[in-house]
């Protein structure tokens, strides 16, 4: 339960202090992020002033020339165990594909700044931020559930029989790692007409008649992999 209280204060705390600004023009829900050979990943050593509970804690940047992209990473290390748990930030829509590929070409860059055999946890915005995510999820609930909610045990357990399941081990059977458990917090179904409630400025027109929110994203609690 302290694991699970620590992650969410560190989702608050670093998506509050990202969402500063809103783009007026409407965004297009698909592959924000230019091709990773046209980018730079550099990363900055951030201030632990607030995160006492952490050893040491980086953020990873995606550069295009000088302009800082919409992407960015943050790896922290327990300073109780030396656990690590990796944190992912954007202010805009993203395709999910888009951000495996994208972290998976940072893991070199980290793997020099942390031991990822102790990677513990991984954090995402909610799933209505990733159009092939969203569409995947809708597509398999409403064929399990039609559109009726269900508590959250049996979300869970949903998801860890899902396609994300199989995308997401998939990702990290390099690392030798699974995912444990899907946590939300106060997870619930959003249907398509309040989706400009959560994310303004937004081109719907591709997105399913329903998905899911959570107040601070999706994180994915992981264990090795027997």
């Amino acid at each position: 339960m302290r694991k699970i209280v620590i992650t969410f204060l560190y989702l608050l705390i670093f998506i509050a202090s990202g969402c500063r600004q809103t783009a007026e023009k409407q965004t297009k829900p698909a592959n924000n992020a230019k091709n990773i050979q046209d980018t730079t990943i550099v990363k900055h050593k951030d201030a632990l002033n607030e995160f006492a509970w952490y050893s040491k804690s980086y953020s990873y940047y995606w550069l295009a020339g000088k302009d800082t992209l919409d992407f960015i990473l943050y790896v922290s290390e327990s300073k109780e165990n030396g656990d690590v748990h990796l944190r992912l930030y954007h202010k805009t829509p993203i395709l999910f594909t888009t951000v495996l590929k994208n972290i998976e070409a940072s893991l070199p860059l980290i793997k020099k700044d942390f031991d990822l055999s102790k990677l513990e946890s991984i954090g995402f915005r909610e799933p209505i931020f990733y159009l092939d995510l969203a569409k995947k999820l809708s597509d398999e609930y409403e064929q399990e559930f039609g559109r009726k909610n269900v508590t959250y045990k049996k979300f869970v357990q949903f998801l860890l029989h899902s396609g994300l399941n199989s995308q997401i081990n998939e990702f990290l059977n390099p690392l030798h790692k699974r995912v444990k458990h899907y946590g939300f917090e106060k997870f619930f179904l959003i249907d398509k007409e309040s989706y400009k409630n959560y994310l303004p400025n937004v081109d719907f027109t591709e997105y399913p008649e329903f998905t899911f929110n959570a107040h601070t994203g999706i994180y994915l609690d992981l264990e090795n992999k027997q």
